[in-house]
C-alpha cells in the first residue's frame, strides 16, 4: 500500500513539474488549489447507512489550448468520512459496524470555459484517471464476535463537473465547482459528489 501511495505522489509531481517546466517562459497556464466536502451515497453497512462525509485537498495545473479550452492534471485526497450503525440481526444481537474511506487520486482532466477570458464565466471539465481508495470495516456484536478489516486497491475513476469562476486579482481566478465521481471497484462502482471552492495563480 506504501509503494502504492508514493508512486501515485512520485507521478503527480512528475506530472505537474513537467506541466510547469516553462513556466518562466511567460504565462502557460494556472495552478490551482481547492478545499472540499465529499458525501458518497454507496450504501455501506448491512442496514444501508452511507458514510458520513467528509473534507478533501487538491491540486491542479490548467495549460490553455485555446482562449476556451484547457488541459490539465488533477491531484486530490479525498475522504468520504465514517459511520457506524447499530441494529439487531436475525438471533437477537445487537451489532455494531463502522466504516470509513478515502480516495487519492491522479486525474488528468480537460475544462472548457464558456463566456469571458478576463471575466467571471462557467466551466464545464471532466477527467479520468487512478483512485486509490482505502477503507477500514470494523464490526462487534453482544455475543463478543468482533473483527476488522481494511484493504487499499487502485483502480479506474472518471469525474465530471460544472463550476463558475470569477477574477480576484489580476492574475489570481477563484472558482466554485460541483464534481461526481465514479470509481470501478469491486462489485458496486463507489460514487461520490464533491462541492469545491479553489483559487487558481497564473503563471
Amino acid at each position: 500500500m506504501k509503494r502504492i501511495h508514493l508512486a501515485m505522489v512520485l507521478a503527480a509531481v512528475f506530472c505537474l513539474a513537467g506541466l510547469t517546466a516553462n513556466a518562466s517562459a511567460g504565462p502557460v497556464g494556472t495552478m490551482e488549489v481547492n478545499l472540499g466536502y465529499m458525501k458518497s451515497s454507496n450504501e455501506m453497512t448491512t442496514d444501508g447507512e452511507t458514510l458520513g462525509g467528509g473534507i478533501g485537498l487538491g491540486a491542479s495545473y490548467w495549460r490553455s489550448a485555446s482562449p476556451s479550452v484547457s488541459w490539465g492534471a488533477e491531484v486530490s485526497y479525498d475522504n468520504l468520512g465514517s459511520i457506524e450503525a447499530s441494529y439487531v440481526d436475525t438471533f437477537g444481537e445487537t451489532v455494531t459496524e463502522e466504516v470509513n474511506a478515502k480516495a487519492l487520486r491522479v486525474t488528468p482532466a480537460m475544462r472548457v470555459n464558456f463566456g469571458s477570458v478576463v471575466g467571471p464565466s462557467f466551466f464545464a471539465q471532466g477527467g479520468a484517471g487512478l483512485y486509490n481508495v482505502s477503507s477500514e470495516y470494523k464490526y462487534s456484536d453482544t455475543s463478543g464476535l468482533a473483527f476488522n478489516t481494511d484493504g487499499s486497491d487502485s483502480k479506474f475513476g472518471f469525474n465530471l463537473g460544472a463550476g463558475v469562476g470569477f477574477p480576484v486579482g489580476p492574475k489570481t481566478r477563484m472558482n466554485v465547482q460541483g464534481q461526481y465521481h465514479s470509481v470501478a471497484t469491486e462489485g458496486e462502482s463507489l460514487n461520490y459528489l464533491a462541492v469545491r471552492a479553489g483559487i487558481g495563480f497564473s503563471l
